[in-house]
């Protein structure tokens, strides 16, 4: 599949796990895993849903952000101490400023209430087609 259909196909799909009721960071992470066919287990994907609201309703980083860094690893990560770091932290700080670049922060805090203020029926339902796209552009482009 095409890259750019990669996006769309991974947009759709992240509104459609968040309107089903998963928080934003396991909608992120489902989506990218279905379109990428990462074959994520089920204990990998549970681990993103403590990521919801900024850190358990904490309002800290966004939990796309935070499923983005779990996607960046799991590829890009290391097994061992003594591998290359270079790679994924390269891309975990692009995902951050592309992140930031778009939305004018990383912070769930800023996103939620501002969504909140605009009365936005699904809570940052746009905010995840955007946040998914960020994700897989760093990893298909860079």
């Amino acid at each position: 599949m095409d890259n750019e259909l990669i996006i769309v196909e991974a947009r759709k799909l992240a509104k459609q796990y968040k309107l089903q009721g998963y928080h934003c960071s396991e909608s992120i992470i489902r989506s990218v895993n279905d379109v990428l066919d990462l074959k994520m287990n089920d204990d990998v994907l549970r681990c993103a849903c403590g990521f919801r609201g900024g850190g358990g309703g904490y309002r800290d980083r966004c939990g796309i952000i935070e499923a983005g860094i779990m996607i960046i690893s799991y590829i890009h990560g290391r097994d061992n101490a003594d591998e290359d770091i270079e790679k994924y932290s390269n891309l975990v700080f692009k995902l951050h400023e592309d992140f930031n670049k778009r939305f004018n922060t990383i912070y769930c805090r800023d996103i939620y209430y501002d969504q909140k203020k605009k009365q936005v029926e699904n809570t940052c339902l746009e905010i995840i087609e955007d946040g998914v796209e960020i994700i897989l552009r760093i990893l298909l482009f860079s």
